[in-house]
Formats: C-alpha cells, sequence, structure tokens
C-alpha cells in the first residue's frame, strides 16, 4: 500500500521473546525484542491484552510535539490522552509541570495516570467527572504524596523511606507500610533482596485491602494476590503446619521439650487450680517425708509425714472411771463377762 512505512527490524534489547515474537509500533513499524521499557504501559481496557499502548515511546513524543506546535502544551496533553484512553485530570498535569525535567513530558504525564490513585481511569472517567462538574473528583483508596503535587497534605515523609518504597503515596500510607514491615520482618535489615522484595509486596498488599475493605471496595483480586506472595515465602498457615509436623517426626523427644520450655513456656499456675489431685503433695509426704524418717532427719517433710501419720492412727478410746472390766466388756461385747460367771459356776 503506498505511503505505508516499511516495518523496520531494531533489536533495541537482547532480552527477546521466545518464539521469535517481536512487538512492533503501529506507526512507525518499528520491531521490539519486548515491549517493557519500549512501550508505555497502559490499564486501559482496550489494551488489557497485551498491558502497552501500541505506539513506542519516540512515536508518542513525536505526536505530543505535532500537537503542542498546533494547540499549545496543555490541550495537546489533553488530546493525547483523548487518543491514547488516558485519565485526564488538570491536577497530573501540574505534577508534570513542577516536574519538568529532561524527561518527556507526554511519557511523564502517562507514567502519572499508572499510579494506583488513577491506575483504573480513563478518558470516559474524565468526561464522566466533567459532566457531573466535578473533574477533581477521586475514589481511590490511596492518596498521593505531596511528592506528586498533591498540595493538601502538609507531612513531610522522610526521603529514605520514599525512596524504599517508591514515590506515589501519602504522609499516613508511608506510614502504614513501614509498620507492616517491622511487623513481618522483626526489624532485621540483612534480608536477600528477593525476601525483602517479597515483604514489601506482602505489606503493600495488606495496606490496600485494609483501605479498601473500608472504603467498601471489592478485595478478592488483592486477597488472592496476597495470598501468592504467602505461598512464595512459606508463609501460608497450613504449609508452616507441615513444616513444624516434619520437623517434629525427626527431632528427639528431650530436645522438642527443651525446645517447648524455652521458646513457649507454660503460663504460670493460678494458687486455686495448682496441685488439685494433691499429686505433688502426695509425693513429698509419702517419699520425701517417709524417706526423711526412716533415715533420721528431721525437717519439713519429716513433718508432713507425722502430721499425716497421725490423722491415720487409730487411737484407743478412754474411759473415765471405768475397771477395767468394763473396757472388756465394752469392746468384746459382753463376751468378757459372761466367760466369768461360767467359769465361778
Amino acid at each position: 500500500m503506498a505511503g505505508t512505512p516499511k516495518r523496520r527490524s531494531q533489536d533495541k534489547s537482547p532480552d527477546t521473546v521466545s518464539f521469535g515474537q517481536k512487538s512492533y509500533c503501529v506507526r512507525c513499524g518499528t520491531a521490539f525484542g519486548k515491549k517493557s521499557g519500549f512501550f508505555p504501559v497502559s490499564h486501559s481496557p482496550m489494551y488489557r491484552g497485551s498491558g502497552y499502548l501500541p505506539w513506542c515511546n519516540d512515536c508518542i513524543d513525536k505526536i505530543y510535539e505535532e500537537y503542542v506546535r498546533t494547540l499549545g502544551d496543555k490541550e495537546a496533553m489533553r488530546r493525547m490522552c483523548m487518543k491514547m484512553d488516558l485519565y485526564w485530570n488538570e491536577s497530573i498535569y501540574n505534577m508534570v509541570e513542577r516536574k519538568a525535567g529532561v524527561r518527556s513530558r507526554v511519557r511523564s504525564y502517562i507514567g502519572k495516570t499508572n499510579i494506583y490513585r488513577y491506575i483504573d481511569k480513563t478518558f470516559d472517567d474524565t468526561l464522566k467527572e466533567e459532566s457531573a462538574g466535578n473533574p477533581a473528583e477521586t475514589n481511590s483508596s490511596i492518596p498521593v504524596s505531596n511528592d506528586l503535587g498533591d498540595e493538601t497534605e502538609d507531612i513531610q515523609t522522610d526521603p529514605a523511606i520514599v525512596e524504599f518504597w517508591g514515590p506515589g503515596f501519602d504522609h499516613n500510607f508511608y506510614m502504614e507500610l513501614e509498620r507492616h514491615y517491622k511487623e513481618w520482618t522483626g526489624g532485621i535489615k540483612d534480608l536477600k533482596q528477593n525476601e525483602r522484595t517479597l515483604y514489601k509486596q506482602i505489606c503493600m498488599q495488606e495496606v490496600i485491602i485494609a483501605r479498601d475493605a473500608a472504603n467498601g471496595r471489592p478485595t478478592d483480586k488483592s486477597v488472592n494476590l496476597l495470598n501468592t506472595l504467602l505461598g512464595s515465602m512459606n508463609l501460608k498457615p497450613s504449609q508452616q503446619k507441615e513444616e513444624a509436623d516434619a520437623e517434629l517426626e525427626k527431632m528427639p523427644l528431650g530436645v522438642g521439650i527443651q525446645k517447648w520450655e524455652f521458646n513457649r513456656p507454660l503460663p504460670e499456675t493460678p494458687k486455686k487450680q495448682r496441685d488439685v489431685r494433691k499429686t505433688v503433695q502426695n509425693i513429698t509426704t509419702w517419699y520425701l517425708g517417709h524417706a526423711c524418717k526412716m533415715v533420721g532427719l528431721k525437717n519439713s517433710y519429716t513433718k508432713m509425714y507425722e502430721q499425716a501419720m497421725d490423722r491415720l492412727r487409730v487411737k484407743r478410746p478412754e474411759y473415765d472411771e471405768e475397771d477395767d472390766d468394763s473396757v472388756l466388756s465394752d469392746i468384746f461385747g459382753g463376751a468378757g463377762s459372761g466367760q466369768s460367771k461360767g467359769g465361778e459356776e
């Protein structure tokens, strides 16, 4: 077809896609070994199959420059949003204006639309908000920090924390992330890179789930992703139970008892519930006390044994002003007196 540019093979990355698959820009026809880094990311339903816009970075810059010459900078940015089904909002545009540098302005704007606050918004949302008379409306559970242009947040976050978690969140969100991270890691700093990354993702999902649930938003996808991350680190309760059972089978009994005593000791028993069945008392009295009595020791154990024996001994009743015949008659039921009379006869 006349006027159609020929596809130029320009493998800018050694990481080519398997089976020889390549990504082509629909405007210039340039072939790329991969989309990451050469095509802007897009969360629009129109490009959800690939997750990227069909125009390469160079072509987007050229299209934007053409619109700027005819429409001006601000209207050119809005026109680009309309063409690429991006969310248009003047607050995002103001962020790009304040952070303008050597990076492409239009690609900087596209990057801002991919932060969590605007990640599910498209140009349709822009039209709805403008028709409702509230173009700055947002419904995200995670507000953006002042580092990205949100002037409602006055608290400055520690730059080290922002660098660790990445820009795009408010101060309270960073503090929640830090608290979850300390709870998961216990303050350990010498973690491996893969462990640190997974812990960060787990904390991120926990905070997102909590905020979405508080605002009545669905959390199914976030919960599934969190379960996947927990499974990657063998942190699911079922996985930990299996590991504990396997470890217990190989563990000697004495080592297991010592481990439980040091790691999970039993709580102190209340006084009312101590030795309910008198087991300790019986051993102390009838074993230690008896042994001490046998060897002639006089201590508290011997005293306990003697007191217990005194309670069990049978004592002969004492009769006042009675002779021996009366005692025998009382004990033997009169047998003694009958025998005496028979003997006299």
